[in-house]
Order: C-alpha cells, then sequence, then structure tokens
C-alpha cells in the first residue's frame, strides 16, 4: 500500500495511485511483445527511415492514380509521426531534470495518451471513410496533396 504524507487526499484518489502501481508489473509482462520489432527496426541502415519517408511522399502523396482519400491519410500520418519525432528531438535538449523529473514524466504521458487517441481517431475516421479532422494537420495534408 503507498503511503501518503498529505492526509486531506481523497479515498478515491489513494485507490488510483495504488490501482497505476501494482499495474506497472502486469505491463511489464508484455514488453517482451515490442522486442521482435523494437530489434528490426534497430537493424535497419541509417539512411532508411529517410529514404523510405522520400519514396512514400513521392510514390504515394504526389501521385494522381492514388484516390485522394488514400493519399490525405498516408500523409497525415507522415505528418504525426513528423510531430512525434520533433517533439522528442527538442525534448531531449532540455536539462535532465525535466527530461526524466517529474515533469517531465507529465509531459510524455499527457502526449502519448494525446498522440494515441489522435492516431486511433484517425484510424476510425479511414475506416468509416471519412477525412480525418486534426487541427493544424489536416490542413497541411490538403496542401501536400494536388489536386489536378
Amino acid at each position: 500500500m503507498l503511503v501518503h504524507l498529505a492526509t486531506n487526499i481523497p479515498p478515491w484518489r489513494k485507490d488510483q495511485d495504488e490501482t497505476a502501481f501494482h499495474l506497472h508489473p502486469f505491463l511489464e509482462d508484455f514488453e517482451f511483445l515490442t522486442y521482435p520489432f523494437l530489434s528490426a527496426l534497430g537493424g535497419l541502415p541509417s539512411w532508411f527511415l529517410i529514404a523510405y519517408f522520400i519514396v512514400a511522399y513521392l510514390a504515394v502523396v504526389r501521385r494522381k492514380e492514388w484516390p485522394h482519400f488514400f493519399r490525405f491519410h498516408v500523409v497525415t500520418g507522415m505528418l504525426l509521426e513528423i510531430a512525434l519525432q520533433v517533439t522528442g528531438t527538442v525534448w531531449r535538449w532540455l536539462r535532465g531534470a525535466w527530461y526524466w523529473g517529474k515533469a517531465g514524466m507529465h509531459f510524455w504521458t499527457a502526449f502519448a495518451f494525446a498522440f494515441l487517441f489522435t492516431v486511433l481517431e484517425c484510424i476510425r475516421c479511414c475506416f468509416v471513410g471519412m477525412y480525418a479532422d486534426v487541427p493544424f494537420v489536416s490542413d497541411a495534408a490538403y496542401i501536400q496533396i494536388p489536386y489536378e
């Protein structure tokens, strides 16, 4: 059981803290599922991800033979991935106290949930045949796709 120093913490908050504390070992049991993907990704040459991005952009997004709907969702995925990489790179430039400290923990937890639910919403919109409306990202995706 977690020990709380403050006496004015509501009982439901104590239960949430204990649940999160006991959930961590359960999630560690499934960590092995990520090893094949991460080892395969780490084994690729350093230029592969840049080449992959350029080929996908030129072969899918800029070609008018593909439907506009498909090209829109491909470029939306690319833009979301770029946003994730830029955020990670900028955040690593900060001091270690911000990156690994309590502020970093709260930031990355909020960022991970926001990113996950944004990607899930984009996938849902794609499956139901809608254009995803992500602020700033959707406008940038429309700009990248030629209509004619």
